[in-house]
């Protein structure tokens, strides 16, 4: 009989065969904002120990979280915190400039299993035909994780560059896509989450006011520009989000592995309204118009919304088995309750 303990390799394949994941010491970096909350609470649902780091503490947001102060472009401070807690895995929720996020990924060789990078599905070529930074011929149907990535880079960088001193500043050197290119040369097991347009309460964005607040106010009619309720996006409800991210801490089949997180059907503006006014039992009139003066067409001028922004979601759920936790019409309430409430 061979007492021998199993190397870190072969723990990994037998894991992998058994298609499961075990329990860890997780850290969310990032924990204080939406995304990052709803993961540490999804997160500690599956079992998992959540240690969540901030600048700042919020130790009320989510139960049985500890919470840790670090600075993450501190990596000597990060590092001492994964060493201190004995930390399996990173959960980057915040990994938006290479600048400040390859030190974090250099200390982190050795250190942990496995580093979860949150991404977002504006890496894809259609996002830039969307923002009409490039010409072509957009994917028509739902783009998988082997679609074709932007060629252009930085996509929300401006002709001038903003002030320094400016909350918005960085988004001059954001780009997930040089950064995904460096995960995925990390000698740790990681894993890419690419998210959707996240929705729900805490969402800062409000990404359907535009048709809860007319039907909250009870209007007769909610007028829509046709441009806007013909486009087809995808759309995630932050508690489903966050259940997506969690599931893959700590799963075999998830290590080195990219995934988009999407709802099972992308569907049009105008459906998302009907679908709201069916949760509102709203009863009035959808009226599309051609108005160039329509406020939210005017809010969407800058966007080609010919082109659809579609994401599949399939890996995730086959690979990893995900379901929501959350069913669509209670998704919908409570985000109508949200926006009641604000």
């Amino acid at each position: 009989m061979n007492d021998e303990p199993l190397s870190p390799a072969d723990q990994f394949d037998n894991r992998l065969a058994a298609r499961q994941y075990v329990p860890m010491r997780v850290l969310v970096v990032g924990l204080n904002g939406f995304i990052g909350s709803a993961i540490a609470g999804q997160a500690c649902a599956q079992g998992h120990e959540v240690f969540g780091m901030g600048r700042r503490l919020q130790p009320d947001a989510v139960s049985d979280v500890t919470y840790l102060i670090g600075d993450r472009s501190d990596p000597r401070e990060v590092q001492g915190i994964i060493i201190k807690e004995k930390i399996d895995v990173v959960v980057d929720v915040i990994p938006m400039v290479m600048a400040n996020t390859e030190p974090l990924l250099n200390c982190l060789e050795g250190v942990i299993e496995q580093y979860v990078m949150i991404s977002s599905s504006d890496v894809y070529a259609n996002y830039e035909l969307l923002q009409k930074r490039a010409q072509g011929e957009p994917a028509a149907e739902a783009v998988d994780e082997n679609a074709p990535l932007r060629a252009s880079r930085y996509p929300y960088r401006e002709e001038t560059r903003r002030d320094a001193s400016a909350s918005d500043q960085y988004l001059d050197d954001y780009d997930k896509i040089p950064i995904e290119d460096a995960v995925q040369q990390l000698s740790v097991a990681w894993t890419i989450l690419r998210l959707p347009m996240v929705f729900g309460p805490g969402d800062r964005q409000r990404r359907f006011r535009w048709a809860i607040a007319p039907m909250l106010e009870r209007h007769d009619m909610l007028t829509v520009p046709r441009s806007w309720a013909n486009w087809h996006s995808t759309y995630g409800y932050i508690e489903n989000v966050g259940a997506a991210v969690a599931i893959t801490i700590g799963h075999a089949n998830a290590y080195n592995q990219v995934f988009n997180v999407a709802e099972e059907q992308p569907v049009s503006q105008i459906d998302w309204a009907r679908k709201f006014a069916e949760v509102m039992d709203w009863q009035g009139q959808i009226d599309v118009t051609d108005d160039p003066d329509h406020p939210l067409r005017r809010r969407t001028n800058d966007l080609d919304l010919s082109v659809p922004f579609k994401i599949d979601g399939t890996k995730l759920r086959q690979r990893l088995g995900f379901t929501d936790v959350v069913d669509e019409s209670t998704a919908l309430a409570r985000t109508v309750a949200n926006e009641a409430s604000t």
